[in-house]
């Protein structure tokens, strides 16, 4: 179930926290630093890490990730999810480039059903806000509940988050 436009929020009301192996915390990480916003919301949920990785590596990572972006390409990933069935919440965490999430994130949300399931975004830039990037979400996962998000500029953020989000 989608929520509507005017509803940006997912419903927060939970009264039995979640079971931590039912939550996928699910990254793509250029530099380390998604990588250790991942880590902590894994440490924080008990939830199980897997990383995103392009299948091949980027010649020109600058030309070679705008034009993916700018053209909507999704190209091939590898990841080590044995059975995204099982898990009820979905993190998926990446960087900000050109105001949008990596190519590699439309791959993994276009490849896998997600009906039914919560999808928490997250994501780490110096200068961009996560908002442009959510639309992919809509888009690619329909039938799932989009929670709110956050843009990981301070690590002390991201309790309060899942706090708030009525995770933890």
């Amino acid at each position: 179930m989608n929520q509507n436009e005017n509803d940006t929020s997912a419903d927060t009301d939970t009264t039995e926290p979640l079971e931590a192996d039912k939550v996928l915390i699910v990254y793509y990480s250029n530099t380390g630093t998604t990588e250790s916003a991942a880590e902590q919301i894994a440490a924080l949920t008990g939830g199980t890490l897997s990383k995103i990785e392009r299948a091949e590596e980027y010649g020109d990572l600058e030309a070679e990730a705008e034009a993916e972006i700018q053209e909507g390409e999704q190209p091939e990933i590898i990841t080590d999810i044995e059975n995204l069935e099982a898990y009820d919440t979905i993190f998926v965490g990446y960087p900000i480039w050109w105001d949008e999430a990596p190519a590699m994130i439309s791959t993994f949300l276009a490849n896998n059903d997600f009906a039914g399931k919560t999808i928490i975004p997250f994501c780490t830039s110096a200068s961009d806000d996560i908002g442009n990037s959510l639309h992919i979400f809509e888009e690619l996962c329909p039938d799932a509940v989009i929670a709110d998000g956050l843009t990981v500029n301070d690590a002390t953020d991201i309790e309060p988050w899942l706090q708030d989000l009525g995770i933890l």
